[in-house]
């Protein structure tokens, strides 16, 4: 059997393992965009702050692509995939044939069109060569401006702020973390944030950079200018799907796959931030650009790329961060759409710490927990099953613990 698996990170290197340890003879080739095995994606904003070295960051060298005989290309990516005669093009000109197909390209940044943005010290933070570059440009005592307040965009801004740099948020939501967190939370995690020195601008938007080679300035919609040595566009992420056009593989905001992370063709599958799979929160399939979704559906994707036929339960997306001490956790639906759910809250101000529950009948579909993370973890673990009251109370009142399922 001939696995080929598009993509080197969370999803793809799970899923060859798993397929090398149920298929010992199997033909297991991996294509990588990156001139790197396989590495910590999570912690490049570590990295970017010097709280991590780089050599911190591997996970697998090229000594366990050998020894689990694992081809592995690096520094390529796929430009096409013909599912009449098994081939997947890369942008070398080259072909690659398959049995088994695993799509787990990823994600790539959301870019922005303004005036200014191919001017030097203007980065997205997405990969090690990212960090790289934003490391030598960002110089102690710098202004730098971070486009977006998403989970990218607040861990870039920790990370200059950790390289010594003064640092701007520039946010087009009335709140931080508009997706993860409700207004309640949010305005925590800015008054955290504002007492570490950062400066936010809420419901605001860069519509200009300024310099002449290099970026000098950014100029927000109000008609305020403010100085910039570095700027860093977080605005999310989009997955990598393009390449499939024409395939016959069906795509949606993400390549949809079924409860065994199968494609609607047949020997080809799709794990990863690229994967639209199951929430179990929302009950649909949705996009959760989340490192330990990417590694239990590349698991189970192995799996059943190897003929074990075993379901994916689905997953919801989490946040877990700290930022000045300040611990946030939060999953599921945070932000319930409509009618036909109940949501219950505590908060105490003085003491930075905030609760709150959502729930659709007796089922919990999301959580957010701020400061004391005591026992959101076991919480957070909850979400899409039946819960008792006493362990919306404990939750609330910060005393819940894992054992208490079990009681």
């Amino acid at each position: 059997m001939r696995y080929l698996i598009l993509g080197n990170s969370a999803a793809g290197v799970t899923a060859a393992g798993t397929i090398r340890r149920a298929d010992p003879a199997g033909e297991i080739t991996i294509v990588g965009d990156e001139p790197y095995p396989y590495y910590a994606r999570v912690l490049t904003s570590y990295y970017l702050g010097g709280l991590v070295t780089r050599d911190r960051l591997w996970l697998a060298g090229e000594e366990w692509y050998r020894e689990q005989r694992i081809r592995l290309i690096t520094g390529r990516r796929a430009v096409a995939v013909d599912i009449g005669s098994q081939r997947v093009g890369l942008d070398d000109g080259s072909e690659l044939s398959y049995d088994r197909l695993l799509v787990a390209t990823g994600a790539a940044p959301q870019q922005i069109d303004f005036p200014g943005k191919t001017l030097a010290g203007v980065f997205t933070l997405r990969t090690l060569d990212d960090a790289a570059a934003i490391r030598k440009f960002a110089r102690p005592g710098g202004q730098a401006v971070i486009v977006g307040g998403g989970m990218v965009g607040l861990k870039a801004a920790e990370g200059l702020h950790a390289r010594g740099l003064k640092v701007r948020l520039v946010v087009s939501s009335g709140r931080l973390l508009s997706q993860a967190l409700d207004d309640t939370g949010a305005e925590l995690v800015r008054r955290a944030m504002a007492n570490a020195g950062f400066t936010i601008h809420l419901r605001e938007d860069v519509v200009a950079l300024e310099g002449r080679e290099k970026v000098t300035a950014a100029v927000l919609r109000s008609g305020v200018t403010v100085p910039a040595d570095v700027v860093v566009v977080g605005k999310g992420v989009r997955p990598n799907v393009p390449f499939l056009q024409g395939s016959g593989i069906d795509v949606d905001r993400g390549v949809l796959v079924d409860d065994y992370l199968a494609t609607n063709i047949p020997g080809i599958y799709a794990a990863g931030d690229v994967a639209q799979a199951y929430d179990y929160a929302w009950q649909k399939p949705r996009l959760n650009a989340i490192w330990g979704n990417a590694v239990e559906q590349g698991r189970l994707a192995g799996f059943n790329m190897a003929g074990h036929h075993t379901a994916y339960r689905g997953g919801i997306g989490r946040n877990s961060l700290v930022v000045n001490g300040l611990g946030v956790i939060s999953g599921g639906i945070v932000n319930p759409p409509g009618e036909g759910y109940e949501v219950v809250t505590r908060l105490d101000e003085k003491r930075s710490c905030y609760r709150k529950a959502v729930l659709q009948g007796r089922r919990l579909v999301g959580m957010v927990a701020i400061g004391s993370p005591s026992g959101a973890g076991g919480f957070q673990s909850l979400i899409g099953r039946e819960v008792k009251e006493k362990y919306i109370v404990s939750f609330l009142d910060g005393s819940f613990t894992w054992a208490m399922v079990g009681r």
